[in-house]
């Protein structure tokens, strides 16, 4: 679809001017010591005039009106923060390290599950190397959300991209010295996938921190661009470099790649903010706490249970369609990697397209537009006759455009609504909950298509998809997450 810390002054009463200890104290105001200054005594009107008539009130010194937040024309971060003036070069820095690393883990991990392939030729190591992709990031995602929000963001970052680092160089070092074995393998792609469960919720709750609240769509649809970049590039360019360099070469390109992006990041300024609550508690107290957040606020908890949702039916559809291909179209391996790849150009440009709009101020009617056309882009699949392969092609492309429009403006939306102090946690467990939806939907999907088809399942699947979003935009709950 690669953080910082904690802001160190609080957002209440940011800006106000303060009279300091000493300081002259402006006529009419009261010393903050508890005494009135020698000027502030009102001098009489005039004779005849009783004492205890006060002068006409005088008009409020500069120093009365409270400043503006971040400074006359100065940019806020979506938190309504100080921006630096050089914020888009930062964002710029940390994106450029973040799109090679990424490129570099799928080509890693994808060669990696080709040496698995060519050396044990069983589906029982795929099905584990699998696993080890997926496991870590549903399993670790709210302790890396409770990281992201008690330490400094940045620093998760950097030591979860280091870690990753470290461990395929001493991969490369293994093979060099003809000491690797598949099981290691598995460990690099589950250490891989730890360390994204906890840079991600380190990211995403960064981002708020890190650009005005009007960028933020297009922030989330450049992360989610290069995602699509990668997994449409990614593992072209891994079979690329194993053939050239051997599997020693492309983790040794993984390791350089890693320490490019934490070169990024160690060069970018990230903001740093103090710790909300009680800095005592544990982690299993601050996972609780993330929840009960979440479960507290109707309208996040209603956005996350529906994306949820979507994920357990539009990820099996996903899944199954090389199925629909072979089984109903007659196709081959070619067609069903047409597919895969009208599916990934269709979300690069879905992505794409919502970067260089912006989403607009209104996110909520994006995201559920993008939820009706991927439900309506189904059910027209398993409508199709057995000659309509290339209409399929086709809809599968505009599905995943429209997954583009979709997953943009999720991010922003719980971003906005999140206290910055809980971002974290709130990222971390909707990562969680996204990563095991779909397995879980893959899992009771294929016997469901089995019993009643190929095409009844793609129909189905995009009929309650619509109906889904439909009920989503309906929601006065979802739709006042717009309002912040």
């Amino acid at each position: 679809m690669g953080g910082n810390g904690r802001e160190s002054g609080k957002r209440e009463g940011r800006g106000r001017a303060s009279a300091s200890a000493g300081a002259p104290v402006p006529a009419g105001r009261v010393d903050p010591a508890g005494g009135v200054a020698p000027a502030d005594v009102p001098a009489p009107v005039g004779a005849g005039v009783p004492a205890d008539v006060p002068a006409p009130t005088s008009e409020p010194s500069p120093g009365d009106v409270p400043a503006p937040v971040a400074g006359a024309g100065r940019p806020v971060n979506a938190k309504g923060q100080p921006l630096p003036e050089r914020w888009l070069a930062a964002v710029a820095v940390i994106w450029a390290g973040q799109a090679v690393s990424v490129f570099a883990t799928c080509a890693a991990s994808f060669a990696a599950i080709w040496y698995i392939t060519e050396t044990t030729s069983s589906a029982v190591w795929l099905s584990l190397a699998s696993a080890s992709s997926l496991l870590p990031v549903a399993l670790l995602s709210p302790l890396g959300g409770v990281a992201a929000d008690r330490f400094d963001r940045k620093l998760v970052m950097l030591v979860a991209d280091g870690v990753a680092g470290l461990f395929s160089l001493a991969l490369a070092l293994l093979f060099l010295g003809g000491l690797l074995e598949p099981w290691l393998l598995l460990a690099l792609l589950f250490v891989r996938a730890a360390a994204q469960a906890f840079h991600g919720p380190a990211l995403t709750a960064a981002v708020p921190l890190l650009v005005p609240q009007e960028q933020l769509v297009r922030i989330n649809s450049l992360d989610q661009s290069i995602t699509s970049l990668s997994s449409i590039a990614g593992p072209a360019l891994g079979i690329f470099l194993y053939g050239a360099w051997g599997l020693a070469g492309v983790m040794l390109f993984d390791a350089l790649c890693a320490a490019a992006a934490c070169a990024c990041l160690a060069a970018a300024r990230i903001p740093c903010m103090r710790r909300g609550g009680d800095a005592r508690a544990g982690v299993w107290a601050d996972m609780r706490e993330g929840a009960a957040f979440i479960w507290r606020d109707r309208g996040l908890r209603s956005l996350m249970l529906l994306v949820m949702a979507a994920m357990l039916l539009f990820m099996p559809a996903s899944s199954l369609s090389p199925l629909m291909v072979y089984e109903w179209f007659g196709g081959n391996g070619w067609s069903a990697s047409v597919v895969e790849a009208v599916f990934g150009v269709g979300l690069l440009v879905g992505s794409a397209a919502v970067f260089a709009w912006g989403g607009g101020k209104r996110l909520v009617p994006l995201a559920m537009v993008g939820g009706v056309s991927i439900g309506l882009a189904l059910a027209a699949c398993g409508l199709l006759p057995r000659e309509g392969f290339p209409a399929f092609a086709a809809l599968m492309g505009v599905a995943a455009a429209a997954m583009g429009c979709l997953n943009a403006p999720i991010m922003p939306l719980m971003q906005k609504r999140a206290p910055e102090d809980m971002l974290g946690r709130v990222m971390g467990i909707f990562m969680a909950g996204s990563s095991l939806a779909a397995p879980v939907g893959l899992a009771f999907s294929g016997f469901v298509a089995e019993a009643v088809g190929i095409r009844a399942w793609f129909l189905t699947c995009g009929i309650l998809l619509v109906a889904l979003f439909a009920a989503g935009a309906l929601s006065r709950s979802i739709r006042a997450l717009d309002a912040g």
